[in-house]
Order: structure tokens, then sequence, then C-alpha cells
């Protein structure tokens, strides 16, 4: 059922480096100059070199910076400094941040949450996952800002939505492209309740929401596979036992290593994901503390095929 991921990738299998260049006729600016952007895999993934974060980002490179998130789907940098005011600032320029009411507040921000293991059983992010598909309108993405890591572990896996949708044969696909799934938080909330890893509001289960199985990107206008094992429950309007066969192959299909990116984090590493054709996954791999910062941004409801 499962077609080889190179029957419909078309980008090149390898890793490339991109200077970003002035387009004909147009004189290139001065912040925008010396911009490399690596890919780092055919699936997704690339590191942006020569961008001072810390120091604020002005109009031109953040659409370098857009443009890349929007063809890569996650998008790293490192040895950053940024302070908590730069990371909001950053943030904010892809949308309005969300309140943070479920995680610990970073310093008591509302909008600014901390992620931070000690070695604990679990972890935040210990299952691939997309933000928040629990929400009507789930995050549109997040910046992700590390303080500190352990000597060996705590990367964290990503996984492109898109190419898990475009591995699929073509009946199958046709067929998501019809269905809609139930998403709730009832599974977090069984993993996560009175654990250091919420915040002072607590946990408590939600009512469901709908979203479709396939997304199309309210961008790009390509489709992704929408459904996530920490959040989606079942899909509607078809027997339960059918429900349970399509999550569970879908589910094991979009952790194929074929779709990822791995990323070693170092303390001045960021990662800004679109959470709208992603998953990602940390392994609890790690004993020592692992602590980061975390600004999620507010995103839309998602549209199926119309």
């Amino acid at each position: 059922m499962v077609l080889p991921i190179e029957t419909f990738i078309q980008e090149d299998a390898v890793m490339s480096t991109t200077m970003i260049a002035p387009q004909s006729g147009i004189k290139q600016s001065e912040s925008t100059a010396g911009i490399q952007v690596r890919r780092l895999s055919s699936a997704l993934g690339a590191e942006i070199s020569g961008i001072d974060l810390g120091a604020g980002v002005d109009d031109a490179t953040f659409e370098t910076i857009h443009d890349a998130l929007m063809e890569h789907q996650v998008i790293f940098f490192r040895d950053q400094d940024m302070s908590v005011e730069r990371h909001l600032e950053l943030a904010k320029r892809f949308g309005n941040p969300t309140y943070s009411k479920k995680l610990p507040k970073y310093d008591g921000n509302d909008y600014v949450s901390l992620i931070q293991s000690n070695g604990s059983k679990i972890n935040v992010g210990g299952r691939w996952h997309t933000d928040n598909t629990d929400f009507k309108e789930p995050p549109m993405g997040a910046v992700l800002y590390c303080e500190e890591t352990p000597s060996s572990g705590g990367d964290t896996l990503f996984a492109s939505m898109y190419a898990a949708y475009n591995a699929l044969s073509e009946g199958l696909k046709r067929h998501l492209d019809t269905l809609v799934a139930q998403h709730d938080n009832s599974l977090v909330v069984l993993r996560f309740a009175g654990t250091e890893f919420v915040g002072d509001k607590g946990l408590s289960v939600e009512a469901p929401v709908e979203h479709p199985v396939v997304r199309v990107h309210p961008v790009t206008g390509r489709r992704a596979l929408y459904v996530n094992s920490s959040y989606t429950r079942r899909i509607l309007d078809v027997p339960d036992v059918e429900s349970r066969y399509l999550l569970s192959m879908l589910m094991e299909h979009v952790m194929t290593p074929d779709f990822q990116v791995r990323f070693e984090w170092q303390p001045g590493s960021v990662a800004i994901w679109d959470n709208r054709c992603t998953q990602h996954y940390a392994p609890n791999d790690y004993t020592e503390p692992r602590r980061m910062r975390r600004v999620q941004i507010d995103g839309d409801v998602p549209r199926g095929i119309s």
C-alpha cells in the first residue's frame, strides 16, 4: 500500500547549500548578504547561517527566514545569543504568540514556556505529535531556543507530513482526502497530569475537536497528513474497526525514516517549525538537565480538500 518516497519526492536527495542571492535586476539588501541556507535532508530541514537573531530581524531578513521555513518546513540556527525579548519579537513576526496555559511559564511570562527535564521517566514531546491539534485553531508553529543540553542525547526528530502524504498510494490518498478525525487531549492529561511539566493551571480533558485527515497548507497549498498519536482519537463516519486500522497504519507510516531529519541541540541553538505540515519527537534518552524556552504562534482552523 505504501510506495517508496523516492517515487514522489522530487527534491534532490543530497544535502545542498544555497547562498541567498539577489534576483535579476534587484539590489540585494545589506541585511541578507551572506546568508546561507543548507538543506539537511530531501524531505525537510535546513540550517541557516549568517543571521544574528539576537540583534533583531529586519523585514528583508525575516522574508528570507519565512521563505526558508515554507520551503523546508523546519529551520535551524546555531550559536545564537537571543534574549527572551528578542525571542518574543521573532515569534511575533510570524503571528500572535499563543498564551501558555499548560506548560510552566518562563520567568512568569505568559507567552514563553519553560521546557525542562532533569532525567525524568517522561519528558515533553516524548512521542510523535503535531502540537496541540486538540485546539480548534492549532498553533501555526513555534520558536524553540536551547539554553542547556545533556552531554549526550536530547536530540529532536522532525518529520514531513507532505512527504508522508505523497508516499501513499493514489487510491489511499483519495480516500483520506475525504475523511475527518476527532482530536482531544485525553492522552496528554493521562501522561502529564500532576507532573512538573504542567503549568500552575493544571490539565483537564477538554471537549474534542474535528480536523481533516489531510490538511491543505494555507500558504503553500500542499497537502499534508494531519493525524498524530498524541491527539487524534478516531476517524469519523467510518466503522470503528476501520478507524483503528487506518490510524494504526498512518501512525506507523509517519515514523518512516525517509520523512525525517534529526537535530542535535547545543546551547544557543534555535529551531522554528511549521506545525501545519510537520510532526516532531524528542526521545527521552538522557539523564542530565535539558532546558529550553518556547514561544508558540497562533494558527488557524485547518482546511481540507474543498
